[in-house]
């Protein structure tokens, strides 16, 4: 797979590999950092859509690559929240101002908070990345816990429908 990425990397996408299994590789990641961005709550409609790949050998990369661009886009957000006291612009001031009062609700934020809420969105995973900024969480913390829930809360909504349909 890394070897198909380099070489993607190196001499760009003939209109003939629109299909390949790189190209999805690399569209799961642009997808899910786009929305990691924007926070639509779109990302496990893009899981089920991982979970449905054929060839399944395809769906956990997917899953991988979904997961990193993710993570990729929370950093933005993160971002933001350490940037929180110069933000002035009316709707992102909501998401800090929202994400401070839960900063200091739960003044013991922590991998353990932020791992919950990437996994069960409880509390909102978006403001716990807007939170874990302005608190300054160490970022290597930060990415490996919401890489490893995130891919796991994935990986659950990618497996739900052959979970249901076995059942059926």
């Amino acid at each position: 797979m890394w070897h198909a990425l380099l070489h993607l990397l190196a001499n760009g996408i003939a209109p003939d590999q629109f299909g390949s299994p790189t190209a999805a590789l690399l569209g799961a990641f642009a997808v899910g950092f786009l929305f990691g961005v924007i926070p639509a709550g779109a990302s496990e409609v893009l899981a089920l859509g991982a979970g449905a790949m054929q060839p399944r050998a395809l769906v956990l990369p997917l899953l991988v690559m979904l997961t990193a661009g993710h993570v990729a886009g929370k950093l933005v957000w993160y971002w933001i929240g350490t940037q929180g006291h110069r933000i002035t612009q009316p709707r992102l001031r909501r998401w800090i101002d929202r994400a401070t009062l839960l900063s200091h609700q739960h003044s013991q934020l922590g991998a353990g908070m932020l791992a919950s809420a990437a996994l069960v969105s409880v509390p909102p995973f978006h403001l716990m990345v807007v939170a874990a900024g302005i608190v300054r969480m160490p970022i290597v913390t930060f990415t490996i816990t919401s890489f490893v829930m995130r891919l796991l809360r994935f990986s659950v909504v990618a497996l739900f429908p052959g979970v249901v349909r076995s059942f059926l």
